[in-house]
């Protein structure tokens, strides 16, 4: 968000789509469920990595990220949910959660809010989601991120 102190003026909450935000936030509950489902049948490893503390995590992550979606949606912008992603990625590396696993939930979401928005609106939610997943994506490639590597390329650098 712009913040007035840096010469910007606040983004107006009624300049997008102000009822289509609403049942984002809602009912959060069922569409982060349903994002999570997407997720984990997108790549089924997710449930054996993280198990049931690490997925009701992802949940609660799901929760944060649609109240972003949703002022992003109310302002009609990209900017909260790509601030708030930009902010998010040092916690889900401390909680050792790679930035794939968080790009599967992004992906579950853009199939769950396009069924719950109207049209108009779900472009630019759909918009909003791939702005989060670039960042995640620039976030993946900085080291300490704990995706699988390539086992040839870690030998050839450890020397062995």
């Amino acid at each position: 968000m712009s913040h007035p102190l840096h010469g910007a003026r606040p983004l107006s909450r009624t300049a997008g789509f102000p009822a289509a935000a609403t049942p984002l936030v809602a009912d959060w509950e069922r569409i982060a469920g349903v994002a999570l489902t997407v997720a984990v049948e997108r790549n089924p490893e997710l449930r054996e990595r993280l198990g049931d503390l690490g997925l009701r995590a992802l949940l609660r992550d799901g929760e944060v990220v649609l109240q972003k979606l949703a002022e992003s949606l109310e302002v009609g912008r990209s900017t909260p949910l790509r601030t708030f992603t930009e902010h998010a990625t040092p916690t889900w590396r401390r909680r050792r959660i790679s930035m794939d696993d968080v790009t599967d939930l992004y992906e579950g979401l853009r199939v769950a809010v396009a069924a719950v928005v109207a049209p108009d609106a779900a472009a630019l939610a759909d918009a909003t989601l791939i702005e989060g997943i670039k960042v995640l994506k620039w976030h993946r490639r900085l080291g300490g991120d704990t995706r699988k590597r390539n086992a040839i390329l870690k030998a050839i650098y450890k020397g062995a």
